[in-house]
């Protein structure tokens, strides 16, 4: 969804009205894409969203070949020109056109993170997992059935009866000191998702990447969804599995993100002054 109060939008090096987005966008072809979290004015976790644009785009053997230091400039004179400190912009690669654009920016609220949220289960996939592709038509059928289901999120079960990831969001299971991850290969390896596993390893928390199932959750104390626009959301349901969002281990990550985060910010905020 677009933000109605963004005025312009980026189309191959041109600023143009918003009111041109339609234009612009294709649906036909097969779009790379990444949205960058601002906060305070600062792109979080910039270079990981760089680095796995580039490998989407080589994953498809894309023609665009992107100069950082050119786009950079770009992006930040976008954010000024936009005058937006917190919110979410998508960039879009389709053929050899570039899309950037604010979207509507939807976070949890304070009492999804103290109370956790419920999620549900959902047998689907997303086709290519590891490439960051545009679906835009997958997307608008994962909504709707989370809005009918009435949860948060939905986690993936795969063919093989695998947990995968939830339709926007990568998922972790605790027990004990340790968080249980599925296969890489399965999933879309998120930028904040990277981030916590930086974090757990200098917390001494074990990473430990199993086979997820469905009839096997309840063998674990706690779980937590994390993504761009979430950082790391506590799960207080998965169906009728309850977790301990008070749970040790899912504390001291939350806490440490939370440093980690402004210690991120502060590190590059004279990178993207505006």
């Amino acid at each position: 969804m677009l933000n109605s109060t963004a005025e312009l939008i980026i189309f191959n090096n041109q600023f143009l009205a918003i009111k041109d987005i339609k234009a612009c966008q294709n649906t036909h072809t097969i779009t790379v894409y990444e949205v960058v979290r601002l906060i305070d004015g600062v792109p979080l976790f910039w270079e990981g969203h760089w680095k796995r644009l580039q490998n989407s785009l080589n994953a498809i053997k894309s023609k665009v070949k992107l100069d950082k230091a050119k786009f950079e400039r770009s992006f930040l004179e976008f954010i000024k020109q936009n005058n937006c400190l917190n919110t979410n912009i998508r960039i879009e690669i389709f053929e050899e056109n570039i899309l950037v654009y604010i979207i509507q920016a939807e976070y949890p609220t304070t009492s999804n993170y103290k109370e956790g949220v419920n999620i549900n289960f959902t047998e689907d996939i997303r086709v290519n997992p590891t490439r960051k592709i545009l679906r835009r038509n997958w997307k608008k059928i994962m909504e709707r059935k989370i809005n009918n289901a009435g949860v948060f999120e939905s986690l993936l079960i795969n063919k093989e009866g695998l947990i995968t990831e939830g339709s926007h969001t990568n998922v972790f299971f605790i027990k004990g000191n340790s968080i249980f991850s599925a296969d890489e290969e399965l999933i879309l390896p998120g930028i904040t998702r990277l981030e916590i596993l930086k974090i757990a390893s200098a917390e001494n928390i074990s990473l430990e990447y199993v086979s997820l199932r469905k009839e096997n959750i309840s063998n674990y104390d706690a779980a937590f969804l994390c993504a761009t626009s979430y950082h790391i959301l506590p799960i207080a349901h998965v169906d009728n599995q309850h977790y301990n969002i008070n749970h040790p281990t899912l504390q001291i990550l939350m806490n440490a993100f939370k440093v980690h985060l402004e210690r991120e910010i502060k590190m590059t905020s004279l990178k993207w002054k505006i």
